[in-house]
């Protein structure tokens, strides 16, 4: 790098004021050059009078310092002028250039630092900034423009000119470009005292053209999902025709802490969306424009850690029952909202004091705040209703919604409904064995695996001997579990089917297990087994010819990768 004070001989200047100059040339230079990230004493340098010659480290990236330098420099110039009379304040000429040099016992010498200089006396560049209001020069040899400039969006190289240079000996061209007028590169004048501030585009016009060509013609039922992934939940999702549409909303809000800007996030998404020659095309887009904005390793450290939309992505919408711990006919009841499938946990939605026989009136309220939530996505929902064990009982197949319409709606209807387990859900030292027959389930969740209760009571072997097994993995029970354990010298068959860890347990109201068993070999006989269990009741009790046997069959479906803080305070998602 090669420096030169612009105008350093004029009449004007005294020597009070050249030596002011001359020396504030080096603090402006160290301190620009340590803001990029470079230390003075690391850089090799020459005095040449009225300015210098800077050989910096081959280990520091020149893209980084193309990009960040001439930003450092004119604040640092800014500085500077900003306490000195007019004749002591300075604009400097900066010279790039890279290639091999040696040194000899009276300093450097080679070819790229005699190009260096020349350039930097480039009589065109000179004439530039003397009749401009900027601070700054920067000169790039045609080498250093072709190989580090254009190779890298975020340095900007439109805003470089072509510039012929004729010094001596040498004839060619360099690039340059002013830095530090009152004005921006695209023209807009200084904001008047009395403007609203204008937030600029992230791209401009020409540069949105081929996106606007890809995002217009994409639809998909996932873009909700995918507009609240781009801003982590932050912005509420709306109704967008297109993706075109999603990015322009998309383009006011600002970037997290990792400085990707949600719009470039969410052309992220869509490209691992449609994928193909658009996805590639997407992806391409992205990747320019971070580099732009020098967010790489943040979008490829996203990338590693970010789960794929699924194919067929479900939604839980989540009640934790429980009894008043003074009033046996009031309950606590909280409940959590998911509206990604991929964003676990989700935020609590609060926590109310009801009588039990407003229990079902209360969700009816909550489902109905969810769906208007959920307008706009296309994928199925989950009810599941953590219940704490006295609750257990509770009718909860029968359950309806839209009571205010006079013609309330079975919730079967439109969900899948499960029970899960409270206890099991507050008991830590449980946890382990839980995740540990979940898993063996994932990996053969054979119909096989499922224990029935009659056959232990039969057999010597306690029921908490034979669930210790681990073949198991669910358990139909001969009745329905007590509100508390009865007896204290035999096990309590849900108990030990919760200390065991099996995420599956089935009973029903009157129903033995001897008569449960052949519906539980039908509904979880097909070729997803076990996992096909809760879609699989509730298509047979929408079935024409469904009975009593099914529709009051209770599944406790639970899967640890779902638990909660229970303490977590709300953030009401519904007024959000």
């Amino acid at each position: 790098m090669t420096v030169d004070i612009a105008d350093f001989t004029n009449d004007s200047r005294q020597a009070i004021h050249m030596t002011d100059v001359r020396e504030g040339l080096y603090g402006v230079l160290k301190r620009a050059l340590a803001g990029v990230g470079i230390d003075y004493d690391d850089c090799e340098t020459e005095d040449r009078g009225d300015g210098a010659l800077i050989l910096i480290p081959a280990t520091f990236p020149k893209s980084e310092l193309a990009d960040k330098l001439p930003d450092r420099l004119v604040t640092e110039i800014r500085r500077f002028n900003s306490t000195r009379v007019a004749e002591a304040r300075m604009k400097l000429r900066v010279a790039v250039h890279s290639g091999d040099i040696r040194k000899d016992t009276h300093g450097w010498i080679g070819l790229p630092v005699n190009l260096a200089f020349r350039i930097l006396d480039a009589h065109e560049a000179k004439l530039a900034l003397r009749h401009s209001e900027g601070l700054l020069a920067m000169i790039a040899s045609d080498h250093f423009y072709t190989e580090v400039i254009l190779q890298d969006p975020g340095t900007a190289p439109e805003s470089y000119r072509q510039i012929e240079v004729l010094i001596k000996t040498f004839k060619g061209h360099a690039w340059l470009r002013l830095h530090g007028e009152n004005s921006d590169m695209s023209g807009h004048p200084p904001m008047a005292e009395h403007d609203e501030p204008v937030v600029l585009p992230l791209n401009p016009d020409e540069e949105l053209k081929d996106l606007h060509s890809w995002l217009i013609e994409i639809e998909t039922p996932h873009l909700p999902m995918l507009m609240s992934r781009a801003t982590r939940s932050a912005v509420p999702t709306q109704r967008f025709g297109s993706a075109w549409e999603a990015y322009q909303h998309l383009e006011d809000f600002n970037a997290g802490p990792d400085g990707v800007p949600p719009a470039i996030l969410f052309v992220e998404l869509v490209a691992r969306e449609v994928g193909g020659e658009i996805g590639a095309r997407l992806t391409e887009w992205v990747e320019q424009n971070v580099r732009k904005l020098r967010r790489t390793s943040a979008l490829e450290e996203q990338r590693e850690t970010r789960l794929s939309v699924q194919t067929e992505p479900h939604l839980h919408l989540m009640f934790a029952i429980k009894l008043d711990s003074i009033d046996s006919g009031k309950c606590i009841l909280s409940f959590w909202r998911q509206d990604d499938p991929l964003d676990w946990p989700p935020q609590s939605g609060g926590v109310h004091e009801l009588s039990i026989n407003d229990l079902e009136y209360r969700i009816d309220e909550m489902i109905i705040q969810a769906e208007g939530a959920w307008c706009d996505q296309a994928v199925p929902v989950t009810l599941e209703f953590l219940m704490a064990r006295p609750l257990l009982q509770l009718p909860i197949y029968t359950w309806r919604k839209e009571h205010s319409s006079g013609d309330p709606r079975p919730l079967v209807l439109d969900y899948t409904v499960v029970i899960r387990s409270l206890e099991r859900m507050h008991t830590k030292h449980w946890h382990r064995p839980w995740r540990v027959r979940w898993d063996s389930m994932l990996e053969n969740p054979a119909v096989e695996r499922i224990h029935s209760v009659g056959a232990s009571r039969a057999g010597d072997n306690p029921i908490d001997v034979v669930l210790s097994d681990s073949r198991w993995i669910g358990l139909v029970m001969d009745e329905p579990p007590s509100a508390r354990p009865e007896s204290r010298t035999a096990p309590d068959p849900l108990t030990a089917a919760l200390r065991a860890g099996l995420p599956v347990i089935l009973w029903h109201p009157s129903a033995t297990s001897e008569n449960l068993r052949p519906l539980v070999d039908r509904l979880a006989g097909g070729p997803g087994g076990v996992l096909d269990l809760p879609e699989q009741r509730r298509a047979a009790h929408l079935s024409a010819g469904a009975d009593d046997l099914v529709r009051d069959l209770v599944v406790l479906w639970d899967d640890p990768h779902r638990t909660f803080v229970f303490d977590q305070p709300s953030s009401n998602p519904a007024g959000r």
